[in-house]
């Protein structure tokens, strides 16, 4: 049982800031271990000061395995009783995608598409792939064009119907 538990509590308070400065939770769960495993080896009546010496030295191993980063806090999940707390660090603002000058966007060339008739006969979503490769020189990718089709079937400027032989939707003009 613990003799002095609000100075163990201190104590834990106190590693808690130090494992919590690291990325990685490997790297936190490796000093737990350690932690524990040099406690659990030294006598009861063993100084204060000299475990604290031994959690230092940890935190200096790990230290000069991977640096902290400043700018990120960590944040404590909840986790199960019996499981030690996982700790997330905020992910890094995504930068925008640039756009491309290139070609112009699928919503544009599409209904720049519907408005000169290409969709007068019924066509593929890997016909308006090659058209707009062969005529335009635009490489778009089927996942580009399918969203925006579906929206143009969707507000009626297309129909959208299902090709039993070939299991493919088929584009034409509303």
């Amino acid at each position: 049982m613990i003799r002095d538990f609000s100075k163990t509590a201190e104590q834990l308070k106190e590693i808690a800031k130090v494992i919590n400065q690291f990325q990685s939770e490997a790297v936190q769960l490796k000093l737990i271990e350690l932690l524990f495993a040099s406690n659990s080896m030294e006598p009861a009546e063993a100084p204060v000061k000299e475990r604290k010496t031994r959690v230092e030295k940890a935190a200096a191993v790990a230290t000069e395995a991977q640096p902290a980063a400043e700018t990120e806090t960590p944040v404590v999940v909840k986790r199960r009783p019996g499981r030690p707390p996982k700790v997330k660090t905020e992910a890094p603002a995504r930068k925008p995608r640039k756009r491309s000058a290139d070609r112009p966007g699928p919503s544009l060339i599409l209904k720049q598409l519907v408005d000169n008739n290409f969709f007068a006969d019924k066509r593929t979503i890997g016909d308006v792939v090659d058209y707009c490769q062969k005529i335009y020189n635009y490489d778009y990718k089927s996942t580009d064009l399918s969203g925006t089709l579906a929206k143009l079937a969707k507000d009626g400027f297309l129909l959208r119907e299902k090709n039993p032989e070939s299991n493919q939707f088929e584009y034409s003009k509303a």
